[in-house]
């Protein structure tokens, strides 16, 4: 891109790749300082070079963070090219944002996190619905933003794999083997429920959810947040991307908790981390509320009656997805560096155990999770067991 760079930049390139699926490089003008970031998507996994996956993705994501930018500007990075031959996303480099995965592993503090996550999910998700595009222009975006090979990660690695022994390579910390066998291996109560959350995912078409929204996925600076890599995007249900961020607030709850020496700056981190979830919870509410209320082009979706109950919908499917992200990142193979990175056995072992307790409260009993508040409580509860 001379016109960027100018005509004698010097330029050098870096690799930033840090996921599964995707090559990241920076490219810089040594001269400038100027940079931008290339995202270039293979045919395969990067890590697993004889798993397919086809190129759709590619544009997919480079759409979908387009789109999401003009709902949220300030949190979407600018995209400034698609070379659709090369399957290559160039964008603006969040310089001086941080992925928040690991800076929640550093136990650090981030008082807009909940206010910009809630605006993310309130404008991109609910923005996306039938009752704000119309239901024609939605069915149009449905068959644009399927994304099958995406999808079907999700189904096989979240909503299968970590309930049956044979199908991966599970396992858990001593001390954990209990809950292996005897509730996630051995109860026709937690599959069947695990069995529906799957169903919801394949055939409710509700909005254009950004598909992968865990705390990786995130970047911050002190005052502001970056939400970035909509790859698994497709018109799925809003309490998946709900349920995942939430569920990887408590991975951070987990590790701060079964990590950090007492005192009064455990205390602190703690607090905000339950605080988040819980404003997340109350905000993302209110945001949705108001934006079907106010922007709705269909008069029968403007019913208080009916806001309210479309609302308890999302949070049912919201628990439930948290559920299966928290047992998925500790049983199954997509371990997540907040649970991994403890040292201290015994330390991990009950980071483990409050994270697949709570999954399994989360799934089997959705209902009671339906607020910040019941979340919140329930896990100082669980804690102080």
């Amino acid at each position: 891109m001379p016109e960027f760079f100018g005509p004698d930049a010097d330029l050098r390139a870096s690799e930033l790749s840090d996921g599964n699926i995707n090559y990241v490089f920076r490219v810089e003008d040594a001269r400038s300082g100027k940079s931008l970031i290339i995202k270039h998507a293979e045919d395969t996994l990067r890590v697993n070079t004889s798993r397919h996956i086809g190129f759709g993705r590619s544009r997919i994501e480079c759409e979908v963070l387009r789109m999401q930018r003009e709902y949220c500007p300030s949190l979407i990075p600018e995209i400034y090219l698609y070379d659709e031959d090369e399957h290559n996303i160039v964008m603006e480099d969040m310089r001086g944002y941080e992925n928040l995965r690991y800076e929640l592993c550093r136990h650090r503090i981030f008082p807009n996190l909940a206010e910009d996550v809630s605006d993310f999910c309130g404008r991109a998700l609910i923005g996306s619905t039938d009752m704000i595009i119309g239901a024609g222009r939605k069915k149009e975006l449905v068959k644009r933003y399927t994304n099958p090979e995406l999808c079907e990660i999700t189904e096989r690695h979240v909503l299968t794999e970590p309930y049956y022994p044979d199908l991966d390579d599970n396992g858990v910390m001593p001390g954990n083997e209990d809950l292996l066998q005897n509730v996630i291996y051995g109860s026709e109560e937690l599959h069947a429920k695990v069995g529906m959350l799957k169903n919801v995912f394949e055939t409710k078409a509700q909005a254009l959810i950004h598909g992968d929204l865990h705390s990786g996925s995130v970047f911050v600076t002190p005052e502001k947040t970056c939400i970035l890599d909509p790859e698994f995007a497709f018109y799925g249900p809003i309490g998946y991307d709900t349920g995942n961020f939430i569920a990887n607030m408590i991975f951070a709850y987990a590790n701060g908790l079964c990590t950090m020496e007492e005192g009064e700056e455990k205390t602190e981190y703690l607090d905000w981390v339950i605080g988040t979830i819980e404003e997340f919870c109350d905000k993302f509410a209110a945001k949705a509320s108001s934006l079907i209320r106010e922007s709705s082009t269909d008069r029968m979706m403007r019913n208080d009656d009916f806001i309210s109950a479309y609302l308890e919908d999302i949070f049912r499917d919201q628990a439930g997805f948290a559920g299966t992200e928290l047992i998925r990142r500790v049983v199954g193979t997509s371990e997540v560096k907040d649970i991994k990175s403890i040292e201290d056995p015994a330390a991990k072992t009950r980071a483990e155990r409050i994270c697949i307790t709570a999954g399994i409260r989360f799934v089997t009993e959705p209902e009671k999770m339906d607020t910040g508040r019941h979340i919140t409580e329930y896990l100082r509860t669980l804690s102080a067991e």
